[in-house]
């Protein structure tokens, strides 16, 4: 049924990648889908206040959640299950969305908050995946 499926997730917050990944594959397994692990660093919202970091910071900050999806995969998925990550910046809906277009997903599978957010009850970047997402959007709780 699913043949591409895109799974955001938060590499700088270890308790929802524990809590969403196990259960995301769980839930997606039995498609034999090829799994798309995604991760945004967020922008500052203006470009003077990245003249003020290191050189090299985004390749640093690149190379380190690479390191941190490969300790991921390697901890929580099957080694027969295809999988591929990417790390983007911007806005995170934005950029789960246009990459969910780009791999020809046919499914996103989000979480529902974040521990810091259990008042509401979707975080605000999976309110805006589920209500702009043109293909399925799957909700997982913690």
């Amino acid at each position: 049924m699913f043949k591409n499926i895109v799974i955001p997730i938060d590499l700088s917050d270890k308790h929802s990648s524990k809590s969403l990944l196990p259960l995301a594959l769980n839930t997606v397994a039995p498609f034999n889908a090829r799994l798309h692990l995604i991760y945004i660093i967020p922008d500052f919202g203006t470009k003077i206040i990245e003249d003020y970091l290191p050189k090299h910071w985004m390749q640093e900050q690149k190379s380190s959640y690479e390191d941190k999806f490969r300790h991921l995969i390697k901890q929580y998925v099957p080694e027969d299950m295809p999988i591929d990550f990417y790390i983007g910046r911007g806005a995170i809906y934005d950029e789960v969305i246009q990459y969910a277009g780009e791999v020809k997903a046919d499914l996103i599978v989000v979480s529902a908050v974040r521990p810091q957010l259990r008042d509401y009850m979707l975080g605000p970047n999976a309110s805006k995946i589920v209500r702009h997402a043109g293909i399925s959007v799957l909700v997982i709780r913690d």
